[in-house]
């Protein structure tokens, strides 16, 4: 009975332990570092003119609803692992994190990255390259 309890109380300890790394791997900012630095960069510079700053491009895309449902449907967003909510987390984060524009913008929903996921984007660059002519 003594050992079992020893054990229990280990385990509990190690679980305690482990719960604040559980938790930053759930994070908006664990996801970015997982899955969008890769071509966003670390400090959101991007790679333009491909891949867009995250810091200065960000105008047209949270100012219109066409560009709102671009980024809703960017391979990176509609590919993220993990719930819908936490991907409209991340955007909002990315938003709030690099965008050194106006940003007042109404945060992104669960519901949009959802119906986002339905109707990926086939070429991005052309699809940004035609949003950003009617900008």
């Amino acid at each position: 009975m003594r050992r079992s309890l020893l054990g229990a109380v280990v385990v509990s300890a190690a679980l305690s332990l482990l719960a604040p790394a559980v938790v930053g791997q759930s994070s908006p900012k664990f996801f970015f570092l997982q899955f969008c630095v890769g071509c966003h960069q670390y400090d959101g510079t991007g790679l333009p003119p491909d891949v867009p700053s995250l810091r200065d491009d960000l105008s047209y895309l949270i100012g219109s609803p066409e560009g709102r449902d671009f980024m809703l449907r960017v391979p990176g967003v509609i590919g993220a692992p993990g719930s819908a909510e936490q991907v409209a987390e991340l955007l909002n984060w990315i938003v709030e994190s690099f965008y050194q524009g106006d940003a007042d913008f109404t945060p992104f929903t669960a519901a949009e990255v959802l119906s986002g996921r339905e109707r990926p984007m086939r070429d991005p660059i052309k699809e940004r390259l035609e949003l950003l002519a009617g900008y």
